[in-house]
């Protein structure tokens, strides 16, 4: 029990202590982490809305070295549909103000599987201390219909 104590003890001396302060409001955001990591990561699980509830997938966004990379993995789709997506701040249930803009972010094209993938890279640095959610839309023309959605955690 007493190894347990000491191993616990020196991985918290090793660790690092980041926080991140929301300025609207006023949420703080802790993280114990490495001091060797670079950057931050978060992850989300998306899960389909109404008449697509049969649409699944994932999402990973890490940033470093001053650029934000995100990418975006569903499944379940039509095959041949190509959905335009991005972050945006809030979560799923009240999404807010998008991330960047719509032209960073490459469409989602579904292959013949029902599955699909895309990336996007942009200067932006998300803040720990704020909440957000990927979308993705049904179309350019229909933005208000949501596919997918997921909420990022880090």
């Amino acid at each position: 029990m007493r190894a347990i104590g000491l191993l616990c003890a020196a991985i918290l001396a090793t660790a690092c202590v980041r926080t991140s302060t929301n300025p609207a409001t006023g949420k703080v955001d802790v993280d114990v982490e490495s001091p060797t990591k670079q950057g931050e990561d978060w992850s989300g699980k998306m899960n389909g809305v109404g008449t697509y509830s049969g649409v699944s997938g994932e999402t990973k966004a890490t940033h470093a070295n001053g650029q934000t990379s995100i990418s975006i993995s569903l499944s379940g789709a039509a095959s041949g549909s190509s959905f335009p997506w991005a972050i945006h701040e809030g979560r799923c249930s009240m999404q807010g103000a998008l991330v960047g803009t719509m032209s960073s972010y490459p469409p989602i094209n579904i292959g013949p599987d029902g599955r699909g993938n895309a990336t996007a890279t942009f200067p932006a640095r998300l803040d720990e201390a704020k909440q957000y959610v990927v979308v993705v839309h049904q179309s350019h023309s229909m933005m208000e219909t949501v596919v997918a959605c997921g909420d990022l955690g880090d």
